[in-house]
């Protein structure tokens, strides 16, 4: 039987928000997928769920602390690791190499626990639940398709994410009141007014967007721009159905101070 977390929702085809995974919830996790995994909480990863995304090839990225987690890469790693031990090993068989072994094998270990990234937590001011970088980071890699299909995570599952998925709806040109009722429908009686705010007073125009966009926001973005083409349209025939209006009405009043 495959059981989600309590708190999955599907965001947009292939992107999906949760809380914090246990073991019970990996064969449901396994089921859609998932490329990459993007963790918005400082807090470290279980063993288990760090485990799970290693077998499952899927890449962690532990957004809060600075730190990126690339299977592939740490698989390399090792790898190159075992190849130097084995030379290391190899030469103190044969005599006189051994410390040359032992130190190329402790170095290419350390470099392994080494991120991609340097590890440098996002610094908010006292208010904000979230850094405006880590939303503008974020976003850019949900928004880039080499990355699907992505699960977004936090560690309750409402305030980071509920913060994080409101930005994105501002993107995607939502009402904000609808972008509010989406985040307390999540949060419930655990809303924060903090949060709201931060969501409304979040910048767009921060976000660069990648080369590579996932259909569903290639096709809401070419729905948007038809709309606001047509309101456009509609206001210009307002505005000259209002104009007519006026030189009619100028017309009809020099014809009764004719009269």
């Amino acid at each position: 039987m495959l059981t989600p977390p309590e708190q999955f929702g599907i965001v947009e085809p292939g992107l999906y928000r949760s809380d914090t995974l246990h073991p019970s919830h990996f064969p449901f996790i396994r089921s859609l997928g998932i490329k990459t995994a993007i963790l918005l909480t400082p807090e470290l990863p279980s063993r288990a769920m760090s485990n799970f995304f290693e077998e499952n090839n899927i890449r962690l990225i532990d957004l809060a602390l600075g730190s990126w987690k690339n299977n592939s890469s740490s698989n390399s790693n090792n790898n190159n690791s075992s190849a130097t031990d084995g030379q290391g090993q190899g030469a103190s068989s044969g005599g006189g190499g051994s410390g040359a072994g032992e130190g190329a094998s402790g170095s290419n270990t350390a470099s392994s626990l080494i991120p991609s990234i340097p590890a440098a937590p996002f610094q908010t001011s006292w208010w904000k639940p979230l850094s405006e970088e880590l939303i503008k980071d974020g976003l850019e890699m949900v928004l880039d398709a080499k990355n699907y299909p992505i699960i977004v995570m936090d560690t309750s599952g409402i305030h980071e994410i509920g913060t994080f998925m409101g930005c994105l709806r501002r993107l995607q040109h939502w009402n904000f009141s609808s972008i509010i009722v989406e985040y307390r429908a999540y949060a419930g009686n655990k809303a924060r007014y903090v949060n709201e705010q931060f969501i409304e007073l979040f910048d767009v125009d921060w976000i660069t967007l990648p080369e590579s966009l996932p259909p569903w926001w290639i096709e809401q973005e070419q729905m948007w721009r038809e709309e606001e083409e047509e309101r456009e349209m509609l206001l210009c025939q307002e505005a000259e159905q209002e104009s007519r209006r006026n030189v009619e009405r100028q017309k009809l009043q020099q014809q009764l101070q004719g009269n």
